[in-house]
């Protein structure tokens, strides 16, 4: 018996619908790139301190400079997270406070940094310390040892800054997010 024209595009339906879904061959699964995972950067150090870098913001009349700070990110001392913190020092800015902000980013197998965790944002005097900075935060999941920096981003309030943000050096710690 022959099928009829309505059976046969069914039948033709439904293989086209098992080819779709069949497992890649053995040769394509051979391609498939790993997923990225936190991972330890080539170039990461475990040096410790802070880091600076001279920004300029246009005034009304001339440029003024200040400072854009940061330490290298570290397990905190009061929780199992990672932290990192940034601050600005005043040059000749005619500028009382600015607004600070903190990324932590992780590095990943596949070369790439990546933000992660919560952003730090704080309206700051000059200086840094304890009271002067803004801190950026990702709790960690395991102290696999991974390679982490920060962004900080100064914009001092009431005058016009350059776009420019400091990244710090990457280091490596024992945390993952």
């Amino acid at each position: 018996m022959r099928p009829s024209r309505r059976h046969a595009a069914l039948t033709v339906g439904a293989l086209g619908l098992a080819l779709l879904g069949a497992p890649p061959s053995p040769a394509a699964a051979a391609t498939t790139e790993p997923v990225p995972v936190p991972s330890v950067a080539p170039d990461s150090g475990t040096t410790t301190g802070g880091t600076m870098t001279d920004r300029t913001a246009p005034g009304s009349a001339a440029l003024c400079t200040f400072q854009t700070g940061g330490d290298y990110v570290h397990v905190s001392s009061s929780a199992f997270e990672a932290s990192g913190h940034g601050w600005w020092v005043n040059g000749n800015c005619n500028a009382t406070t600015a607004v600070v902000t903190v990324q932590l980013q992780q590095y990943y197998s596949d070369g790439s940094w990546r933000n992660v965790g919560t952003k730090g944002s704080a309206t700051v005097r000059s200086g840094g310390g304890a009271g002067n900075r803004a801190t950026g935060r990702a709790v960690c999941s395991s102290s696999a040892t991974t390679s982490w920096r920060s962004v900080v981003d100064v914009d001092l309030v009431g005058l016009l800054d350059d776009p420019t943000s400091l990244t710090t050096p990457s280091r490596s710690i024992a945390c993952r997010w």
